[in-house]
């Protein structure tokens, strides 16, 4: 799967083909010229250093089947010194070995174990009904205020957190202050004079969230009349090894915050998509069957991971570049889904593509495991839209998030015609 240069063997190359340009910077402007740069590089630069800018340099994997195999190859590009650039570090990170998402194998199995009955068909198939109402209640509530909404507020960030809520068995009363922390995860700020950064933000909900999750298992608090699946995670079955109390929390943790914060930016970049194409949004009311196909594609062209980040662990090959044990290498996922080597007409919001081998859920030891939780919700909301409107747009300019990790929008002004 390793694509070779015209070098007798691999080369150890460390020029920046875009010294210019800093794919760090979380600068909404900058970052939606992206794609374009991307494009230019795949044919020639798969994989390229990008030098020290606002952050110190490493690898960057843009093509598919280099992005495949990175992800693939948890033996060579390790998960353990954090999974963005601003949480990368060149110690393990302090969750590594306890969470799922920071943690090689073998003992990334057990945690998965952990958690991966609750992602099991029949737990989504069970979930699914409840999401698809409560879906539905949302958009006729924007439905009968007659008047255009801001996306995000009133559809996008209330999804996600009512499913995490149901699948982790939280209080009701306690997802709108989930939602307001989980939305701040992911903020970037590369402004180190300012007196409260996002980043600054960002980590005191993450550590809120934190303490919120401890609390919960502390005293046994039940949601939904059900016991939490925190709860659950520390009992175990006797198929299923049971998580200590540390790292019942931090996976809890994670599967909020990731949860909730890709999809919710799924959601707000497919209607994005509707938006720009109201054909794509006709074609879909006269052919409602295509929106499964429709939803995966919505990953694929808008996917929400810019970027993860991995380690070598030894010294490796790949596209014919020498990595060195010890660099951070860092793949782009969008930049993947939009390979034309892979994906003809890449650029086009195509709602019959098919096959569609997208990587919008990453791929390999650290794939999505609430992928199907995920597509229940993009369904319900396409096929609701679709039943209770006749058009779908802009009634504002969209503004995308400052993040250089999620690609979604923090605002998405939307007029929708009822039907």
């Amino acid at each position: 799967m390793t694509a070779t240069s015209a070098s007798p063997g691999p080369v150890l190359d460390r020029t920046d083909p875009i010294p210019d340009i800093d794919l760090v910077d979380p600068d909404p402007a900058r970052m939606a010229t992206h794609d374009r740069v991307f494009a230019e590089l795949r044919p020639e630069h798969p994989v390229f250093w990008h030098g020290p800018k606002s952050r110190p340099g490493f690898w960057a994997v843009i093509r598919y089947a280099e992005t495949r195999q990175v992800y693939r190859d948890s033996a060579s590009y390790s998960a353990t010194h954090g999974m963005t650039l601003d949480s990368l570090r060149t110690e393990q990170d302090p969750a590594s070995g306890m969470m799922v998402e920071v943690t090689d194998p073998p003992e990334h199995r057990r945690l998965r174990r952990g958690i991966g009955a609750f992602f099991a068909d029949g737990v989504v198939a069970d979930l699914a009904p409840m999401v698809d109402a409560y879906v539905r209640e949302l958009l006729v509530g924007v439905r009968d205020r007659g008047e255009p909404v801001d996306f995000v507020e009133a559809v996008a960030a209330r999804i996600p957190t009512y499913a995490a809520g149901m699948l982790l068995g939280l209080p009701p009363e306690d997802l709108e202050w989930i939602t307001s922390r989980t939305s701040r995860v992911f903020l970037s700020d590369t402004t180190s004079d300012a007196p409260a950064t996002l980043r600054d933000e960002a980590e005191q909900a993450n550590g809120e969230l934190l303490g919120y999750f401890a609390k919960l298992l502390r005293t046994a608090r039940r949601g939904s009349g059900a016991e939490s699946l925190v709860q659950r995670m520390v009992a175990g079955t006797d198929s299923r090894d049971s998580l200590t109390i540390g790292e019942a929390i931090l996976n809890a943790l994670n599967l909020a915050i990731g949860g909730t914060t890709t999809t919710r930016s799924l959601l707000t970049n497919l209607v994005h998509a509707l938006t720009r194409f109201p054909d794509v949004f006709q074609a879909l009311r006269a052919e409602p069957e295509a929106v499964p196909l429709a939803v995966e594609e919505a990953v694929r062209w808008a996917n929400p991971v810019r970027h993860l980040a991995r380690v070598a662990s030894r010294d490796v090959e790949l596209a014919g570049r020498r990595i060195r044990a010890g660099e951070p290498v860092v793949v782009w996922p969008r930049s993947a889904n939009r390979d034309e080597a892979v994906f003809a007409s890449p650029d086009t919001f195509d709602i019959h593509r098919h096959p569609n081998p997208h990587i919008g859920f990453a791929a390999g030891t650290h794939s999505c495991p609430g992928t199907g939780l995920g597509r229940a919700q993009m369904r319900a909301t396409l096929s609701h839209a679709l039943d209770l409107f006749s058009a779908c747009e802009a009634a504002g300019p969209a503004e995308l998030m400052q993040s250089n990790f999620l690609h979604g929008y923090a605002r998405l002004p939307v007029r929708f015609t009822p039907a």
